[in-house]
């Protein structure tokens, strides 16, 4: 499970730094991460702690709860399509 919740907040997270045209070079920067680390979460290859969270969040003009929102969302739309088959 969670590897599946680092997956889609990596997706979330791309989905929301495309929508404001961000460069992931960009999100690095103003967020005061490395490209490569952003890479990882984007590609679901890590998961981040709290306070990157929010870093994200505020680099992102979001709330950090809104993209804990958006990714459990996500989770329960994939929940209800396994229950479908």
């Amino acid at each position: 499970m969670s590897d599946e919740i680092a997956e889609i907040f990596g997706q979330v997270l791309q989905q929301t730094r495309k929508q404001l045209s961000m460069s992931q070079e960009e999100l690095a920067y103003a967020s005061s991460l490395n490209r490569t680390y952003i890479s990882h979460l984007e590609n679901g290859k890590q998961a981040p702690s709290l306070v990157t969270l929010f870093n994200l969040a505020q680099a992102l003009n979001e709330k950090p709860s809104t993209l804990l929102r958006r990714v459990e969302l996500h989770l329960s739309q994939q929940s209800s399509k396994q229950k479908a088959v």
